[in-house]
Formats: structure tokens, C-alpha cells, sequence
């Protein structure tokens, strides 16, 4: 059975049992009140919410932002160098940040052309504001490539709605190693981690709506 990405390897124990009602969020950090009140009723407002809670986290926390190029992750990277734009121009220091993308060797060729057309964007948009962030490719292990497992006999290949082992072979785990090795192991005891910011969206379906609640993730808290 796939878990929840262990994003906190000091916390796997509990994790490891983070299914039904047993899974517990924790809260580590909050926005400030003021911050958690701003308004979001127009698109505007959204935006600057958004980019003001992005400010308060990566003036305060090493972060990491996965992403695939498509709506959600390439939104809220968009958000996230905005903000950090206007922090260097304000002159408030902004942590270390990476940003990722995984190259699963499976891509159409358009679409591999388009994530490279676009980490060409993100590395060029980091330059030019001089901000202290990289941009990163993860790839799999060879062992865990297409033609590897399956000419190997290590797997099947694997149709929509079925099975994901390939979402954690080529993306989850090389991003997981790759994060580790450029920002380190988390030790929340001692208040060094690493905040991966997600873009997800309710709306998207019932069960990604109710995964969001169970998991307690939150637009403007640090939960683990």
C-alpha cells in the first residue's frame, strides 16, 4: 500500500501509520494573524495572500518546490519567484530555496521540450533578481527505468487508474534524494527542516479534496 511521502524522516514511525483515523497532523508554525486575514474574494486578493504567506515562509525557511510544468506546480513556483523578486528589492533576505522537476525518460517529446523551455525561464528569473535559489533535474535509479524494469522483468507496464509504482519510481523517490542531498535531512527537534510548498486544489476531484482534509494541508500553516 503507497503512504504519504515522509517529508520528515525524524517522524517515519508515526507516519508509517498514517492511515484512517490514526493519521494525526501536526502544526509547527502559523502565519501571523494578520496575514491569515487577509481577504480572498477576487483573483487579486488571492494572488497577494498567496504571495505574502510565500514571503513570511521563505524568509524564515529553507523551501523546496516540485514541479511538473503543468497548471498547479508551475503556479505556485510562479508565486513563489514573484515573491521572492520583491523580497531582494526590499532588501529582506530570502533562504536558500530549490526547485525541482523530474525527469521520468517517458515524456513525449513536446512536452520534455517545454520542461526544459521553462527550467530555462525559472534558472534565467533567478539570476536576474541575484536570489539564492537553483534550479534541479532528479532522474531514477537506471534499475527503476522503463526499459530496465520491464525488459528485466522486474514489472508490468501499468495502465491508467491502476497502479502507481511508477509515480514513486521515477518521480517521488529521485525527488526525495535529490532534495536531501542539496538541502539536507530534516531534524525538526532542532528546528532545521526544509518546507515543501505543494499547489494542489480541491476542487480538483472529490477524493483530492478529501485527501486535502484528512491530511490537514493548509494555505497558511507549516503542517507535518
Amino acid at each position: 500500500m503507497l503512504t504519504q511521502t515522509v517529508l520528515f524522516p525524524e517522524l517515519e514511525r508515526r507516519q508509517s501509520r498514517c492511515n484512517g483515523e490514526e493519521f494525526s497532523p501536526m502544526v509547527i508554525a502559523e502565519a501571523p494573524e494578520v496575514v491569515r486575514q487577509m481577504p480572498t474574494t477576487t483573483i487579486e486578493e488571492k494572488i497577494a495572500k498567496a504571495k505574502t504567506v510565500l514571503k513570511w515562509v521563505m524568509s524564515r525557511y529553507s523551501t523546496a518546490y516540485s514541479t511538473s510544468h503543468g497548471k498547479d506546480s508551475s503556479t505556485t513556483v510562479g508565486l513563489a519567484l514573484s515573491a521572492a523578486a520583491e523580497m531582494a528589492r526590499d532588501g529582506i533576505p530570502v533562504k536558500p530555496f530549490v526547485i525541482l522537476t523530474a525527469d521520468t525518460g517517458v515524456e513525449n517529446s513536446a512536452i520534455a521540450a517545454l520542461a526544459h523551455q521553462e527550467m530555462g525561464k525559472i534558472t534565467a528569473w533567478i539570476e536576474r533578481h541575484g536570489l539564492p535559489g537553483s534550479m534541479h533535474v532528479a532522474e531514477p535509479h537506471l534499475a527503476s527505468t522503463f526499459a530496465v524494469s520491464i525488459i528485466g522483468g522486474r514489472a508490468i507496464p501499468s495502465m491508467q487508474g491502476h497502479k502507481r509504482d511508477c509515480t514513486v519510481d521515477w518521480k517521488v523517490e529521485p525527488l526525495n534524494r535529490l532534495r536531501k542531498a542539496l538541502l539536507g535531512t530534516n531534524d525538526l527537534a532542532a528546528g532545521r527542516f526544509t518546507v515543501s510548498v505543494t499547489g494542489v486544489r480541491s476542487a480538483e476531484s472529490a477524493v483530492r479534496a478529501n485527501n486535502l482534509k484528512k491530511r490537514a494541508e493548509s494555505d497558511v500553516d507549516l503542517v507535518v
